[in-house]
């Protein structure tokens, strides 16, 4: 029935009444959010990279209104760590933070992998249907399938030469914000409760406790409060009330303190 509620609310016409401009979709701001997050999950921080962080800091330039503590207090520790870096910067001065980089998405230093396979475990074995499952949802995206897994096979580790896995976490939060630029709210909605909000809020929660560096805690608990303050936000947009058997607010807004786990990290094995 969700898939139904989907197309129909999804099923928007492609221009404006004019005929000719296209209407912006009006979760355009959360996907900016999205596609700002990517750039700190994506790769090593470098020189030029924080320069611009210093010029145009997180508050009032993330590109989504996150009126909740744990976003504000996340976006105030990151842009205190960026200003009170050293001027001019240097890559000795960032090299902590490249090094803590490198402990979460490369080495897995953390413990905490960056990737959704490693989060949805049964025993030991990846959930059937991971990889098919976002090849769908890369195809409804209108996403390109270019270098992903054939079929019924699992998805490749480490990511492809291509770019991030499928189910890695730069690669789901880019598929997410490319729905709501397409105006897909309900398909957003579904892909959160299928994808992310099932294993990013554990990640987040383990760096958060774990890493050396207050800037990628603060990345950490932004990224968590983003995907919860949005999904918040879609149900009143499209009706679709979370899942009955997620947790309660509290609990999901305490988690990255207390770095409780909603599910074991396959990295723990």
């Amino acid at each position: 029935m969700l898939e139904r509620t989907a197309e129909r609310l999804s099923a928007e016409p492609p221009f404006g009444l004019d005929g000719v401009t296209p209407p912006v979709p009006p979760f355009a701001p959360a996907a900016a959010g999205l596609r700002r997050l990517t750039g700190f999950h994506g790769a090593e921080p470098t020189v030029e990279f924080l320069a611009g962080l210093r010029a145009a800091p997180l508050r009032g330039g993330f590109g989504f209104m996150l009126d909740r503590d744990d976003a504000l207090q996340a976006i105030a520790l990151v842009d205190e760590v960026v200003s009170d870096l050293p001027d001019p910067l240097t890559e000795e001065c960032i090299a902590p933070l490249r090094a803590d980089f490198t402990a979460i998405h490369r080495s897995l230093g953390y413990r905490a992998h960056p990737a959704e396979r490693d989060w949805m475990t049964g025993e030991g074995k990846p959930v059937a249907g991971l990889a098919d499952s976002l090849r769908r949802w890369r195809q409804r995206a209108g996403l390109s399938l270019d270098g992903l897994p054939p079929d019924n096979l699992p998805l490749n580790e480490p990511p492809l030469a291509a770019g991030p896995a499928p189910d890695h976490l730069v690669s789901e939060l880019d598929l997410l914000a490319t729905l709501l630029e397409h105006g897909q709210a309900a398909d957003a909605t579904l892909f959160l409760d299928q994808h992310p909000l099932r294993w990013v809020p554990g990640f987040c929660s383990r760096v958060a406790t774990r890493c050396r560096e207050p800037f990628y805690a603060g990345v950490a608990i932004l990224t968590a409060a983003h995907l919860d303050h949005l999904r918040d936000l879609l149900a009143g947009a499209c009706g679709l009330p979370r899942p009955a058997e997620e947790d309660g607010d509290d609990t999901r807004r305490r988690r990255w303190t207390e770095g409780r786990l909603p599910r074991t990290c396959g990295c723990d094995s």
